[in-house]
Formats: structure tokens, C-alpha cells, sequence
């Protein structure tokens, strides 16, 4: 995993309160950024934790990750080694400097490969109408994004986190500005599918559905008398 780029800024804790000693954003192969990466103190000493988010059953989920196993490793080994020389650092030289999405038009992004899985909500109650997770060039997985409906259309959504002072900030996103569109586009394309899939598969249940009914009434209409004595017959336990 030698020939990924990886571009990694760590900002440790001034005054740590629990287990979190720093945090860190990565940016991978100038295609995705990863935020809110964590350098956690634990009894075997110092790791490294993907920024993630707890489910209603109390159950924490990375957001986002490598998928390659190899390529977590090397981030995770590099995320440590960055901490480490940046914690030795006087405070006025570690500084701050955020990730921004930029073109890079010479990438191949209409090559790439995304996985895309998007999982329409049943009943929406605001303006989220689904989430999708997409795994990028079988390097990176982002979860919890979202496709949103807005006053001009549906779009979408990056993973967000709230800071304190009440702003959001995408937690995973593309850097690169073509691919961005491309996945906002793909994202998009198939939840209209997966949405008109399940509406078909819906419609077929429920003409299937008639169709019993119907065939019912022909039968119990042909053959009256039939039907009257099984509805007096007694059931079970009577």
C-alpha cells in the first residue's frame, strides 16, 4: 500500500478529558477526504478509530473506512507516527488547515468504480427520503449519506457532524470536485431505480393480491352452497 497518497493532518488535544487524544483528517489518493478520525488512548496503548455514529440501539457504526485492509493499516500507521511528531511541537506551530475539494479534472473519473447501495425510508418524515453507503475504487466506504429533498429537487448529502457552536461539517467527502458530481449523480440514478423497483414490486403484490380476491368471489359465487356449510363448519378447539 506504499503507492497510495495519503495526506494526513493530525491536531492533538490541548487538554485532553478522556480518552481522545487527537484528531485527524486524511485524504486519500486526492479522491476522498476522512474526518474526525480519532487517536484514542486504550490499555494497549494508542489507536487509531474511524469517525462514527451510534444507532438508536445504542450500537456504534464507522461512517467511514477503508475497505482495503491493507490500506487501514497503513493509515492507521501513519495517522500515529503524524500524531507523535506533531504532539512534540510547540502549540503556536501545529496549526489548522482544512480540507477543501478541488478539481482535478486530469483524474478518470468516469472509469472509477462505485458501489452504490441507497435504502429509501418508508414513511419520511422530514426531508430525508433515504440513506445510501458507496464504496469508492474498493478503497474507501462512506455510510450515512443521504439523499434530501430541496425546493429545487432532490440531492445529495455527505455525512455531517455538529460542532458546538451549532455548524455542520462534512465528516467524508470527495476532494475532487468531478467525482463529487459524478457520485451525487450515481447516488441519485439509483435511488430513482431502487424507488421505482420497489413500487413495481409493490403494485404486483397488490394486483396479485385483487386477482385472489377476485378468483374468490368467482368460486364462492359458482358454488354457494359449498362455501355456506364450510362457513358453519365448527374449528378447531370448538
Amino acid at each position: 500500500m506504499s503507492n497510495i497518497k495519503l495526506d494526513v493532518r493530525v491536531y492533538p488535544l490541548d487538554n485532553p478529558q478522556g480518552t481522545t487524544k487527537a484528531f485527524a483528517n486524511v485524504g486519500i489518493e486526492d479522491l476522498v477526504a476522512i474526518n474526525g478520525i480519532r487517536v484514542v488512548s486504550g490499555e494497549k496503548g494508542d489507536f487509531v478509530a474511524m469517525p462514527q455514529s451510534k444507532d438508536k440501539d445504542g450500537n456504534y457504526h464507522d461512517i467511514a473506512f477503508p475497505i482495503n485492509g491493507d490500506l487501514r493499516k497503513e493509515m492507521n500507521k501513519v495517522v500515529a507516527e503524524e500524531y507523535k511528531r506533531v504532539e512534540a511541537l510547540p502549540l503556536e506551530q501545529r496549526g489548522y488547515e482544512k480540507m477543501e475539494a478541488k478539481a482535478m479534472n486530469e483524474l478518470n473519473i468516469e472509469g472509477m468504480n462505485l458501489e452504490i447501495k441507497v435504502y429509501p425510508l418508508d414513511n419520511p418524515q422530514g426531508s430525508t427520503k433515504a440513506f445510501a453507503n458507496v464504496g469508492i475504487e474498493d478503497l474507501v466506504a462512506i455510510n450515512g449519506i443521504r439523499v434530501v429533498s430541496g425546493e429545487k429537487g432532490d440531492f445529495v448529502a455527505m455525512p455531517q457532524s455538529k460542532d458546538k457552536d451549532g455548524n455542520y461539517h462534512d465528516i467524508a467527502f470527495p476532494i475532487n470536485a468531478d467525482l463529487r458530481k459524478e457520485m451525487n449523480k450515481a447516488v441519485l440514478d439509483k435511488f430513482e431505480e431502487v424507488v421505482k423497483d420497489r413500487d413495481q414490486s409493490l403494485g404486483a403484490q397488490i394486483k396479485e393480491g385483487q386477482e385472489q380476491v377476485n378468483q374468490y368471489k368467482q368460486e364462492r359465487a359458482a358454488n354457494p352452497q359449498e362455501y355456506a356449510a364450510a362457513k358453519k363448519a365448527p374449528g378447531i378447539g370448538d
